[in-house]
């Protein structure tokens, strides 16, 4: 008598485990005044990751509003970036300064340095998380700002009116509307779009190493201006004279001695001339209009 074996089948399966990002998304609101206003107030973002939107009124009070976003592989690395990135404010005299706060940034309160030293190559592998502050904020519209930040978000100011306007973005654009003052705004790889309801009367800076500078001025404007640009050129609706080229003189020490290497600014006067506007560029344009 012939036995038949058993036949066994095994059935593999195959599966793939898909680990979907853990995300958390909180709101932190803070006010703050300064002592008392006056045109020697001024306000200062400095920024990490995330946009910056400031927005100018008739209140005293600076009113500071924040998203702030935490991703991770797991909620044990999203709860670890919760404690460690914050908002700090600080005030100082006639100075108060708002800052994305971590384990990598440092801040002195007595000089209103900061800073952020991460090491780029090894960050995800120490913190393992993302993150990003947005900020969106009312400031008395008499105060001066300088607001900076570097990656995953534009700044946008408007209606501000202070003595002094300065905005910082490296990897975004820059947007001030309606706005007046002595102007330093540098956007290293995107665009900067501005328009004047006052003309500066100081002299003042626009930098951009790969976009285009876009201001619309108020009115006539009668101006000294300097521009370098090794990709790009000047295009005005202005009347526009050409100056005689700025030589800059920049003194250079090497092991046989000092060498002197000069460099020549295009110089263009508009109108008759007047307050000093220094553009510096790579590769991009600069739009001039009324």
């Amino acid at each position: 008598m012939k036995f038949l074996k058993p036949i066994i089948m095994i059935i593999v399966c195959c599966c793939s485990i898909t680990v979907t990002a853990q995300k958390s998304t909180e709101t932190i609101k803070k006010e703050v005044q300064f002592n008392s206003l006056s045109k020697n107030n001024t306000f200062y973002v400095d920024n990490m990751h995330g946009a910056i939107e400031v927005e100018g009124y008739n209140g005293k009070t600076i009113i500071i509003e924040v998203t702030k976003t935490i991703t991770g592989k797991t909620s044990e690395i999203v709860a670890k970036g919760k404690r460690e990135i914050n908002l700090k404010v600080v005030k100082r005299g006639n100075k108060i300064y708002a800052y994305s706060n971590s384990p990598y940034t440092s801040f002195n309160p007595e000089t209103g340095s900061y800073s952020h030293r991460e090491n780029w190559n090894s960050r995800r592998s120490r913190r393992k998380y993302e993150y990003s502050l947005d900020f969106k904020i009312k400031v008395p519209k008499n105060v001066s700002i300088d607001v900076s930040t570097v990656n995953d978000g534009d700044i946008y100011v408007q209606n501000m009116h202070g003595e002094y306007l300065s905005a910082n973005n490296v990897n975004g654009a820059i947007t001030l509307k309606n706005v007046s003052g002595t102007t330093d705004v540098n956007a290293l790889n995107r665009d900067i779009n501005i328009v004047y309801t006052k003309n500066p009367t100081k002299e003042s800076w626009y930098r951009s190493l790969n976009g285009d500078i876009n201001i619309k001025f108020k009115g006539s404007l009668n101006a000294n201006v300097s521009h370098r640009t090794m990709n790009g050129g000047f295009y005005t609706s202005y009347a526009v004279s050409n100056l005689a080229p700025k030589i800059v003189k920049e003194q250079i020490r090497k092991s046989k001695g000092v060498k002197y290497k000069i460099r020549s600014k295009g110089q263009f006067k508009i109108g008759n001339g007047g307050v000093q506007l220094n553009f510096d560029q790579l590769n991009g344009d600069t739009i001039v209009k009324n």
